[in-house]
């Protein structure tokens, strides 16, 4: 890996993606700061996903580059990718439902001490009571900021899909990623849910000063918490704006958004 000398959170330049004849991405850029709620929007099969495969390693790209901090990852595997710091959520829910929300999120507290003795992790060897105690201390921070401590010790298969995304969100955060990537986070949630949800984004990232990146269909959330915004269409990029900008645009529009007035959708 070499040092670019870069801006420090995510930066994915000139990513080409072809599948056979068919051009996904086509010299896309997307950067990411630490501190800011990044959009990245657009119709379905824009590319959103696929360079979302592509910044986590999961798909290669044909031609471009991903920085993480200054560091060129382009050929890192994702697990690579990950202890430097990214994390992701996906579209569809990944929970452990037979465990508990607490056990959820503890479990990817303690899979960043994967590789260490078993014997620490099980608190037995010299330190473990100290990575034990870490990760509680790490789960029970978590539990609180995502409000989540009323259904603690409930199955991660009985909650409601909104208090799910809040788990899904904690155990993402628990790996204390820089840069999170999240997939459509509103998806499945009513409109009280979805703003609560909008609002404890905005909380963390000013908080914790993490950077997050957002492909979300919601457009209110979207024109309410991101800026700046990215817009895709048939793997092309579109425009980078503010919300304003976004709102303004006849490309945005007519792309994407339809005829309609995106200024009613705030």
């Amino acid at each position: 890996m070499e040092m670019s000398g870069g801006m420090d959170g995510l930066v994915a330049a000139g990513i080409v993606v072809r599948f056979g004849g068919l051009i996904a991405l086509d010299g896309v850029r997307v950067e990411a700061a630490p501190g800011h709620i990044t959009g990245l929007i657009g119709p379905n099969g824009a590319g959103k996903t696929t360079m979302f495969n592509v910044i986590c390693g999961f798909q290669a790209a044909d031609e471009g580059t991903v920085e993480l901090n200054g560091v060129d990852v382009t050929k890192e595997s994702p697990a690579r990718r990950a202890r430097m710091g990214l994390g992701r959520t996906f579209q569809r829910m990944e929970l452990f439902r037979s465990l508990t929300v607490r056990e959820n999120v503890a479990l990817a507290a303690e899979s960043t001490h994967v590789g260490d003795d078993p014997l620490t992790q099980l608190g037995i060897a010299k330190g473990g009571r100290h990575v034990k105690a870490q990760v509680n201390e790490i789960t029970a921070d978590l539990l609180d900021a995502a409000g989540l401590h009323p259904v603690a010790d409930k199955l991660a298969g009985e909650v409601s899909t909104g208090q799910g995304r809040l788990v899904e969100l904690a155990r993402a955060l628990a790996r204390r990623p820089r840069i999170l990537l999240l997939d459509e986070p509103s998806s499945g949630l009513d409109v009280k849910e979805s703003e609560a949800f909008g609002e404890l984004l905005v909380q963390l990232v000013n908080e914790r000063g993490l950077g997050i990146l957002m492909i979300e269909h919601d457009m209110s959330l979207v024109l309410k918490i991101c800026d700046p915004i990215h817009v895709l269409d048939f793997g092309k990029p579109l425009m980078v704006g503010s919300p304003a900008e976004v709102r303004a645009s006849d490309v945005v529009r007519d792309a994407y958004l339809g005829k309609a007035d995106i200024a009613e959708r705030v």
